[in-house]
């Protein structure tokens, strides 16, 4: 989801006096997992089409995907990717020996898990059938979205290496990210360790292992040279760590989807009904306000109420008020960040709750004008009703569609700490 980019006429907002409007508006179908549609009612795709010498990659502007950004102190390494994919597959970095980040972020669910909240410590089995064993565990308060493409993540109107990441924005750069999970109860630390032991017990485990110590000398060979030869381990710190993760989850990438080869010149890339919905999209209900640019997202924050499932926080139990909990700024409540819509047909359920199951729910979440959390104030919606007709959602829906190109990894038969590799 990008940025601000608005290609035909601007999306119906709610007619309120100025003072009330929001700072930022995200009129028609925005924010969270915006989908949005119509430009009356189509018939189906062997209906009249658009005009074929329309070209609507000169009509919006349409820019393929920019080069990614990399940190200067974390360029791309073959051997940081092989390391970082190997602990991306081992649960070893779990107090319990039972989760991994493909625990959450597996390949056959387009990198996230399928489920509506993810499950963590005590949990057997993947996806949809995964379950608790340990009744004092609780679900994770927030959906595991995609982790490919997050290396083109945004801070600002450029691409950076300082994108905002989770829901909340709460932190920028994936190598801040990578390592936040090993610290909380419900994704991997359980209450095996106090919270500020757990990145340290971590360490302290791969670093018992000798495969690992030499795979870390081998991509940071410069960190390795600097250790004390009887102490070779100690080139396994949060950082080496942190890099090696960062760099695996940044070759992630998907950017040759059918709609990429459209806007690289192939006419016939988009069926007829999903140039109706590309249109729609950037038109009748304006989704591009919010989900403009190549990745589909402007990468900032907006209420339209999506409803509320899991344990919320601890403080605001069964409820998740977003963007608040990292500025405690009152306006900030219920926002949360415009997801991309990249791979946005491989990722159910959707919205920063998993709480609509199909991508037809989410149209249709916000064709009724959101506000389905029974908290928010519907004067502070920033979308109202659509009037979408049912051949309009189903071509938008098909436009979506156009947007997926998972990446094919091999998922590693074996991890050095010999823990069983969720696949």
């Amino acid at each position: 989801m990008s940025a601000d980019r608005r290609g035909g006429p601007p999306a119906r907002c709610r007619d309120r006096p100025a003072a009330a409007r929001p700072a930022r508006r995200l009129c028609s179908v925005t924010a969270l997992l915006g989908l949005a549609a119509a430009l009356g009612a189509c018939g189906g795709d062997d209906a009249q089409g658009p005009d074929a010498s329309d070209d609507l990659v000169l009509r919006y502007g349409l820019e393929p995907m920019p080069a990614m950004v990399h940190p200067a102190d974390n360029p791309p390494d073959p051997d940081r990717i092989a390391l970082g994919k190997l602990i991306f597959f081992d649960p070893v970095q779990s107090s319990g020996g039972d989760v991994a980040c493909a625990t959450c972020h597996l390949p056959r669910f387009g990198f996230a898990d399928g489920r509506d909240l993810p499950l963590g410590p005590s949990g057997i089995g993947l996806g949809p059938q995964r379950r608790l064993t340990d009744p004092d565990m609780v679900p994770e308060a927030r959906h595991s979205p995609t982790v490919v493409n997050v290396g083109f993540n945004r801070f600002g109107a450029q691409v950076t290496a300082d994108g905002f990441m989770f829901w909340d924005g709460r932190v920028r750069r994936l190598e801040r990210l990578v390592t936040l999970p090993q610290l909380e109860f419900s994704e991997m630390r359980g209450d095996a360790v106090p919270v500020e032991a757990a990145l340290d017990s971590v360490l302290a485990r791969i670093r018992r292992i000798p495969e690992y110590v030499e795979l870390f000398r081998a991509a940071f060979p410069e960190r390795a040279a600097l250790a004390d030869a009887g102490a070779l381990e100690s080139v396994v710190d949060s950082t080496t760590l942190s890099q090696a993760l960062a760099q695996f989850v940044r070759s992630l990438t998907g950017v040759e989807s059918a709609y990429d080869r459209y806007v690289a010149g192939d006419r016939d890339a988009l069926s007829d009904a999903a140039r109706r919905g590309l249109i729609l999209f950037h038109e009748k209900a304006g989704c591009v306000r919010c989900h403009s640019g190549p990745m589909f997202s402007d990468f900032q924050f907006h209420v339209v109420g999506a409803r509320q499932l899991g344990p919320g926080f601890q403080t605001t139990p069964h409820d998740d008020p977003g963007r608040w909990l990292v500025t405690r700024v009152e306006s900030d409540r219920y926002r949360f960040r415009t997801p991309s819509l990249r791979n946005v047909a491989e990722t159910a359920p959707y919205m920063h709750s998993g709480g609509y199951a199909t991508l037809r729910d989410v149209v249709e979440f916000f064709n009724r004008g959101g506000g389905d959390h029974p908290f928010v104030d519907p004067a502070r919606l920033e979308i109202e009703p659509l009037g979408l007709t049912d051949q309009e959602i189903d071509d938008l829906v098909t436009f979506l569609g156009t947007l997926s190109d998972m990446p094919e990894i091999e998922i590693p038969e074996r991890v050095p700490s010999g823990l069983a590799v969720p696949r």
